[in-house]
Formats: structure tokens, C-alpha cells, sequence
């Protein structure tokens, strides 16, 4: 009968052949390393760890721990302690296999990472790590070392927020920063960049170390570098990526000024050959449009003649590959955000065109369907603010009108907000929209049916103030329009005092009513004198506040019930002595002298 194998390794005369046997062994044929199990050897192994052969015993368990079946029994054994140590203490040499045994000891294994965070782990490779730290000159010698460091420190954190915590803590982030600006394995710099993009999920505080450490810079030197290995290009992408890092506008305008957007343009474009972009060509738009969301930006790539955004945007809307019809709208949408960009953009020849016809596109799912959509709207929007480029989507205005009776709540948000810009300073638009009854009633039918969506609930009360505002007035048109019951929607504007620009909006529709009216009377049912209340408040912007007192002049002539004028004339009496808003104090002193309140 064969003599043990724990037996052999306490032999001294042949434990030396033996673990060069067992090495042998397990390395060929990696499974054989579980009949071991049985024997006893991993307690015989993990004795060695502390001994002058810990080196090969390292790096049989390493072997061994290949296998799934093998990790999960040998990680509930005393192995990882002594390998613990061996990282703190060893030469060059097994410190490589004590951490190519932790790496593997620990793949997929949340318990193995437990015991490598509470027995120190994360605190021992960190301190290597920094030991270690690459320079130009030391980069080649040490790359193996280097890469095992870097993959055990990666393979503990993955999926482990303890231990990420644990390696922030310990300020593993400045040393993971040499690293990616010293080394050129393509494979280090993969562990590291994944860990780092780990840790940037872990608040402000570390995003704003990355930034102070010039992270953004330096992955796109490694972008640039290592264009053609795309597992790197992923790994750097989804750093970059991190959206916790890239809204920051200091890393869109370091991205910008690094040049890697040139890059970013070049990954999204090898999707074009394909059906689907896959992870890297998605991550890479996220980016671009990201970035260009920033209006400096904007303006900057607006005038980069060699990156030419506009063009490779016009590019992707013409293109079939669906995500990259959304990404080049997106792109027009963010480019958009100025007059003086609009009004270029739209004589970009096929432009408008172009973006009408990525929303008549099919697409292959609802998803994609509503995401390119609402891309190509948002676009829409942007461009329909400018003067200039009003009269180029004038002739789409069914098309839009019909987005907005569509049952998707984000293309109906997106739609409504077009038509209100286009409409914005268009007599003609806002007049014959405002004599289309059916269409009013369905606007407001749009707040009753999507009552949780915010974005719908503020744009058609803005819709409906615009028509009248901008329209020609018309007494029965508006009394048919009231019988719609726009004037609640119009009210609640006023209320929305974090944004003053609308409520300014409700009150001039308000005025307008009257003054198309002829008589507030019949908006007193409306409790209007409650809302005009709500904008006297001392933290009212002053310009609202002038605009309800106007209102309050307006209808002075109605009121008749003692409560109304007893509430209204105890504002009046507060703003009438008021030194901090002396417009208000005017208005509110001749209201006061004014019938019935004199």
C-alpha cells in the first residue's frame, strides 16, 4: 500500500522530490488535486506555508485551488492565514505564489474573501503594493510579481464592499494611481482599473481623491496607449465611465482637454460594421454624450473642426445600427443647448430631416424604441428653442402632435415640451393649436392619466399658458378652452416657487384671461384669490409678487364676499409698509387706496 502523501511530506530526505511529485501532479491534471483532499495534505501544506519550502507548497495550493470543488473544501481549512503571512514577510518569489493562491483560494468565493479581510489581508498586499510600487526602472523586472499583487487585490474586492472599504481605507487609491501610470502589462492595468472603478461606487470622498490624483488624464493616456487591447479599452471606459466620476464637470473638461474624445468617437465607430454596439461601443457613447452634455464643452467640440461631432452624429442617425441613432441625437440635442449653436446647426444640411426620420424609424424592442425616440425629441426640443430653426420644423408639427397622444409617458413629455418651444413666440402655431378644442381636452386629459410623472404634470400646464399667451385673443375661443378646465393646471403653476420663470408664466396667462375676458369674475369660483395669496409670501421672487398683486387689481372690482377682502387687505397692509421690496410696497399702497379696500 502506497505511503501517504502527508506522511512523504514529512520525510525530510525526499519532501523536497515529493512536493516537486505533487506540483507535477496537480498541475497536470488539476482534479487530481481532490483525491489529496482525503489525505490530509492541505493541513501538511499549510504547515509548510511557515517553513523554507513555503514558496512550492504556495504554489501547489495554487494549483489546487483551480478547481471549484477543491477551492470550496480547502478554503474552510487553515490555508489562507499562512498565505496571509507569507504576502507580509516573503521574497519576491513566493510572494508571487502566496498571491496566486489567494487569487485563486478566493475566486467566486465570498468566504474566502471573509477570511482574507479578518485575517489582514486587504492590509498586506496593500502594504506590498506600496513596497512595491513600479518606476521606469523597476516596471519590467517586477511585472510578474506586480501582476500577481494586482490580481489577488482584485479577485478580494470583486463583489466584496467590505473589503473595498477596507483597501480605500487604507489609501490603496494614490498607490493603484502608479501603477496605472508606470506599468504596461496590459493585464495589470485591467486588475487595476477594475478595482478602481470598484472603489469610485464608494461616495464623494474618494471621487474627489481620483480627481485630485489626475485619474481622468491618466486613463486616457492608457486609452490612447492601449487602443488595440480591448479589454483594457473596456476597463478604462468603465472608469470613466463611473457616473459618480464623470459628472463632474472638472473630469468632462480634463476628458475634453486630454483628447480622448477622438478615441471614444473611434471605439463607437467600430460598432457601425456590427447589428448590436456591444458593452464598450455603449459605454463609449454614454461618455460622449456625457461630456458634451457640459455647455463649455459643447461649445469647444462645436468648434473642433478635426473631431467634426456633428458630422459623425449626422453619420449615426443614417446608420442602421439602432443605439447609435440615439447616441448621434443625444449628441445634436446636447450641441443644441445655445442659439448661436442652434441656429448653425440647423443649416447643416438634412439635419432636422434627419432627426424626424430616426423617430419614423421601426425599431427592434419598445426599449430601443422609446430610448431613440426620446433622444431624437430631446433634439427636437433643444433646436425648436432658436428663432432660425423654428421655420425648419414648422412643417413637422403633425408629427410631433402625434407623440403627444402616443401611450408612452416619455415620448408624450418629450413632444409636448417640442411643441411648447416651437409654439414660444409663434402667434400663427399658438392660435390655430388653441382653436383645436379635442386637442386641449386631451392635454389635459395627459395630467389626469399620467399623474406620477412630474415632467408631463409641468409641461402641459406650460403648453396650455403658452397658447394663450402667444395666441390672438379670442373671447369664445378661450371660454371653450376654460370649459376644459385649464385654469386649475394654470393656478398650479403659480405655486412652483423653485421655479419662478413659471410662475411668472401662470400669471400672465392668468392676465391674459382677464384681459381677453374682459371680467375676472368667473375665475373667483376658481379660489384664485388663494393662489394669489400663496405669492405675497416674504419668500416669493419679487417679480411673481408684483404679478399677483396685479391680479389682485384686476379682479378688485369683483370681490364682494368681507372674508376675501379682509384676507387679501392684511397682505396689502404688510407689503404697503414694506422697505425690502419697494415695487410691491407702491402697487400694494394703490391697491389699498383703490375700491372696495378704501
Amino acid at each position: 500500500m502506497p505511503e501517504p502523501h502527508t506522511q512523504l511530506l514529512r520525510r525530510p530526505s525526499i519532501i523536497d522530490q515529493h512536493l516537486a511529485t505533487l506540483l507535477q501532479t496537480v498541475s497536470i491534471e488539476v482534479e487530481a488535486g481532490s483525491e489529496l483532499l482525503t489525505d490530509g495534505i492541505v493541513d501538511r501544506l499549510a504547515e509548510l506555508l511557515s517553513s523554507d519550502r513555503a514558496e512550492q507548497a504556495a504554489e501547489i495550493i495554487a494549483e489546487m485551488a483551480k478547481s471549484e470543488d477543491n477551492r470550496i473544501i480547502m478554503v474552510q481549512q487553515a490555508v489562507i492565514p499562512p498565505l496571509v503571512g507569507m504576502v507580509h514577510n516573503s521574497q519576491l518569489r513566493a510572494l508571487r505564489q502566496a498571491c496566486r493562491a489567494i487569487g485563486n483560494m478566493c475566486f467566486e468565493s465570498q468566504t474566502g474573501r471573509d477570511i482574507v479581510l479578518s485575517e489582514g489581508g486587504v492590509n498586506a498586499l496593500v502594504s506590498r503594493l506600496n513596497e512595491l510600487r513600479p518606476s521606469e526602472q523597476t516596471v519590467k523586472s517586477q511585472n510578474e510579481v506586480h501582476y500577481m499583487l494586482c490580481g489577488s487585490l482584485h479577485t478580494i474586492c470583486m463583489d466584496h464592499e467590505e473589503v473595498q472599504k477596507e483597501a480605500i481605507k487604507l489609501k490603496t487609491l494614490p498607490i493603484l494611481i502608479d501603477y496605472l501610470k508606470h506599468s504596461t502589462d496590459g493585464t495589470v492595468l485591467r486588475f487595476v482599473l477594475n478595482v478602481i472603478a470598484a472603489f469610485l461606487d464608494h461616495g464623494e470622498e474618494i471621487t474627489e481623491a481620483a480627481i485630485e490624483l489626475n485619474l481622468a488624464p491618466i486613463a486616457s493616456e492608457i486609452l490612447k496607449k492601449q487602443k488595440d487591447d480591448e479589454t483594457v479599452k473596456e476597463a478604462v471606459l468603465d472608469v470613466l465611465g463611473n457616473f459618480n466620476f464623470l459628472e463632474k464637470p472638472l473630469i468632462q473638461m480634463q476628458l475634453y482637454q486630454s483628447g480622448v474624445l477622438s478615441q471614444i468617437v473611434d471605439i463607437i465607430n467600430t460598432s457601425l460594421d456590427e447589428t448590436d454596439a456591444d458593452a464598450i461601443e455603449r459605454i463609449a457613447s454614454e461618455i460622449l454624450v456625457l461630456v458634451v452634455s457640459h455647455d463649455g464643452i459643447a461649445q469647444l467640440v462645436f468648434e473642433d473642426k478635426a473631431l467634426d461631432l456633428t458630422k459623425e452624429a449626422m453619420d449615426w442617425m443614417k446608420g442602421y445600427q439602432e443605439h447609435l441613432k440615439g447616441t448621434g441625437a443625444l449628441v445634436i440635442g446636447n450641441l443644441a443647448t445655445s442659439d448661436l449653436r442652434s441656429s448653425a446647426l440647423v443649416e447643416t444640411p438634412e439635419l432636422v430631416e434627419t432627426l424626424f426620420k430616426v423617430l419614423d424609424c421601426d425599431y427592434s424592442s419598445d426599449e430601443m424604441l422609446v430610448k431613440v425616440k426620446h433622444a431624437a425629441l430631446s433634439a427636437l426640443r433643444n433646436l425648436s428653442i432658436c428663432e432660425t430653426a423654428k421655420p425648419r420644423i414648422r412643417p413637422h408639427l403633425q408629427t410631433l402632435l402625434s407623440y403627444v397622444t402616443s401611450d408612452m409617458p416619455m415620448l408624450v413629455y418629450k413632444s409636448v415640451g417640442c411643441v411648447r418651444c416651437l409654439t414660444r413666440g409663434n402667434s400663427d402655431i399658438a392660435t390655430e393649436l388653441s382653436h383645436n378644442i379635442p386637442l386641449i381636452q386631451g392635454l389635459v386629459g395627459l395630467v389626469d392619466k399620467y399623474k406620477y410623472h412630474n415632467g408631463i404634470q409641468g409641461e402641459v400646464p406650460r403648453l396650455i399658458s403658452t397658447l394663450i399667451v402667444e395666441g390672438q385673443p379670442d373671447s369664445n375661443n378661450l371660454t371653450q378652452m376654460l370649459e376644459c378646465k385649464i385654469m386649475p393646471l394654470i393656478l398650479q403653476m403659480t405655486t412652483t416657487k423653485e421655479f419662478p420663470q413659471i410662475q411668472v408664466e401662470g400669471w400672465l396667462t392668468v392676465q391674459k384671461v382677464i384681459h381677453t375676458l374682459g371680467d375676472g369674475s368667473s375665475l373667483l369660483s376658481e379660489n384664485i384669490l388663494k393662489f394669489c395669496e400663496g405669492s405675497l409670501a416674504d419668500d416669493t421672487n419679487p417679480n411673481v409678487r408684483i404679478l399677483a398683486l396685479n391680479i389682485i387689481r384686476l379682479l378688485s372690482s369683483s370681490l364682494t364676499k368681507e372674508e376675501d377682502l379682509h384676507e387679501i387687505t392684511e397682505h396689502l397692509n404688510r407689503l404697503s409698509v414694506s422697505t425690502t421690496d419697494l415695487p410691491a410696497q407702491q402697487l400694494a399702497s394703490e391697491i389699498k387706496q383703490s375700491k372696495p379696500f378704501n
